[in-house]
């Protein structure tokens, strides 16, 4: 299927979870090329703070809880009332858990299930219709390789993933010739505080992407619009060979590269920042 290039010269873009890390590095690359970016973060006050440090374009930051879906139609009337109708929304707000399954609070799952699958549906019901009415506009949803795969200590995180990668799928198919789109960008292990504290060896974490590899292959969906895309490149391909791998081997594998650290004890200390944000999902229930 094509699709013509979207124009983000002047388009009004919303990235939520906007304020760091891939979220951030999106804002700023819309901006450079044009576009007016909302940054919306739960914690409003980062939000004001990375859309001012954004000197190279138009950006002003917001505060909202995604997996609000009250508080996130709220905002999107908000926006496309006083800066102008929404082109482009980024869902990329999301938080990780990670641990055993068994000592998992289940407020921690269902903050995660609000935010990683929730905020996506919600921002789709509210936005679509009007995205439809206009015959212009595109979703650009970041879930993760994690929606490909299965990995012990990250079960409800893999859950919420795969849950937004085959709404997303099957939302798209819907939308056929509508002229609005949805892009899945499906990042591997990125430097940011997803990761922190998590023992990854030195030869792995060479194989850590930044943030701004994957805002390139974000916004570069809006020129063709692809249903999927990977970050790095080729990692959709790998992904799509994991149902084949009998479970001996899969399982002999992740043991050969030790990939299982993530039931392994994790360094609270080091992860105590992000933690501390999962918990603030949690209160705002």
């Amino acid at each position: 299927m094509k699709f013509t290039p979207f124009t983000v010269d002047g388009a009004v873009a919303v990235v939520t979870g906007g304020a760091r890390g891939i979220g951030l590095a999106i804002a700023q690359r819309l901006a450079r090329e044009g576009a007016r970016v909302v940054i919306v973060d739960l914690d409003g006050a980062a939000a004001d703070v990375a859309a001012r440090g954004i000197v190279d374009g138009d950006a002003v930051g917001m505060s909202v809880d995604v997996g609000d879906r009250a508080a996130f139609a709220a905002l999107i009337d908000e926006i496309e009332t006083s800066i102008g109708p929404i082109d482009v929304l980024v869902n990329n707000a999301g938080i990780m858990p990670v641990g055993a399954l068994i000592d998992e609070e289940v407020g921690v799952a269902e903050a995660a299930m609000r935010v990683n699958f929730w905020a996506h549906y919600n921002s789709y019901r509210t936005l679509a219709p009007r995205m439809i009415a206009r015959g212009r506009g595109h979703f650009i949803n970041v879930t993760s390789a994690a929606g490909g795969i299965h990995s012990p200590g990250l079960a409800t995180y893999v859950a919420t993933k795969h849950a937004a990668t085959g709404f997303a799928r099957s939302a798209r198919e819907e939308l056929l010739g509508t002229g609005v789109t949805i892009s899945v960008v499906m990042p591997s292990a990125v430097k940011t505080e997803l990761v922190d504290g998590i023992r990854f060896s030195w030869w792995e974490r060479l194989g850590i992407i930044s943030p701004d590899l994957v805002a390139r292959r974000a916004v570069a969906t809006l020129r063709r619009r692809p249903a999927v895309i990977g970050a790095p490149a080729g990692t959709v391909p790998l992904l799509r060979l994991h149902p084949f791998v009998p479970e001996p081997l899969w399982l002999l594998g992740r043991k050969a590269v030790g990939a299982d650290r993530t039931l392994e004890p994790i360094d609270r200390v080091a992860r105590a920042a992000y933690d501390g944000r999962i918990e603030q999902q949690i209160t705002h229930e």
